[in-house]
């Protein structure tokens, strides 16, 4: 009976969480603070990646993976900068609808950061590679669903990453969502 009622259970689970299954193909902008060289710097980039959400609307888990490539050049110190950046956020996600086109939501949760920076002396050619090992930051956001047809939304979103009790990093987010499973 006992092993009845957890698989029973484990079933009931399983089902709410496979009533709504999302994945998001994104493009966003970040403004990042760049740690190298020295001293660090305020930069703006743009970012591609996927996110993928499981769950009921009230309660989901969120899975986002992005990637950003930068250069910047500094002709004054002979310097040019490329920057590599990946990064993976999991979270949790609520999300409200206000009527039957428009919903908001919240998200908090993790960033994992794995960066490459390569710094490149532009007068000898001379580069060095700065690979600082994957950090970890906690993050909040929100934003909006509108939804464009019964299995397409479109996302916009903004999301704060809270760095060692700096000023927060921000990442703007447009997104389109195909849905997949039960749909409101």
């Amino acid at each position: 009976m006992r092993s009845f009622l957890l698989l029973s259970l484990l079933f009931s689970l399983s089902s709410a969480w496979a009533q709504s299954f999302t994945i998001s193909p994104l493009f966003g902008v970040e403004h990042t603070q760049s740690r190298y060289p020295e001293p660090a710097r305020s930069s703006s980039k743009t970012f591609f990646g996927l996110r993928v959400l499981a769950g009921v609307p009230l309660f989901s888990g969120e899975l986002e993976g992005t990637q950003s490539n930068g250069s910047r050049t500094y002709s004054g110190d002979n310097q040019k900068i490329d920057d590599q950046i990946q990064r993976i956020m999991v979270g949790v996600r609520s999300t409200f609808d206000l009527n039957t086109t428009l919903a908001f939501f919240l998200r908090a949760g993790g960033r994992g950061t794995k960066e490459k920076t390569t710094i490149t002396d532009t007068a000898t050619d001379e580069k060095e590679v700065k690979e600082p090992p994957l950090y970890w930051d906690p993050y909040a956001g929100t934003g909006v669903h509108i939804n464009l047809a019964q299995l397409l939304q479109l996302n916009l979103g903004a999301t704060w990453i809270f760095i060692d009790g700096k000023r927060p990093d921000v990442q703007y987010t447009f997104g389109f969502t195909v849905k997949f499973g039960q749909t409101r």
